[in-house]
């Protein structure tokens, strides 16, 4: 089997939990990353003033937002939040710390950036499926 964290022959008994596990990970790693790229752009075009158009008149130009500390601070929870996601799914690519890719999973659902509408579903089949006790069983 083919992909990130462990390659298993297929005689593996660990190999249908990796089956269930391999796509809502990789799914919680895209989650994670785009939060991330979202965040950190964000983050630079404030920093650098950029001004946005409003309405349907690109003439218009809407005053940029200043920066803020609670602002700042978001965009910081929403890394480091973002950041547990990345490394929970990591983890559920190698059957590592249950408990980690749990925890990933819930801060994948904390809405602190625009992808948590994908996080939701994501981090909701993530915990359905790391629940399953045919999964459970084989993290260490």
């Amino acid at each position: 089997m083919s992909g990130p964290g462990l390659n298993v022959p297929p005689g593996d008994p660990r190999l249908p939990a990796l089956r269930r596990l391999r796509p809502p990970a990789f799914l919680l790693l895209c989650v994670g990353v785009l939060d991330i790229l979202f965040c950190v752009g964000v983050l630079v075009a404030m920093l650098l003033g950029f001004q946005m158009p409003t309405g349907a008149d690109p003439s218009v130009v809407q005053q940029a937002q200043p920066v803020t500390w609670s602002l700042i601070l978001t965009i910081l929870g929403a890394v480091v939040a973002r950041a547990l996601s990345i490394w929970g799914a990591w983890s559920a690519f190698s059957l590592r710390s249950w408990g980690l890719v749990v925890v990933g999973s819930v801060t994948a659902m904390l809405p602190l950036a625009p992808a948590c509408c994908m996080g939701v579903p994501v981090g909701a089949w993530m915990l359905f499926t790391l629940n399953a006790p045919e999964v459970r069983q084989h993290f260490t």
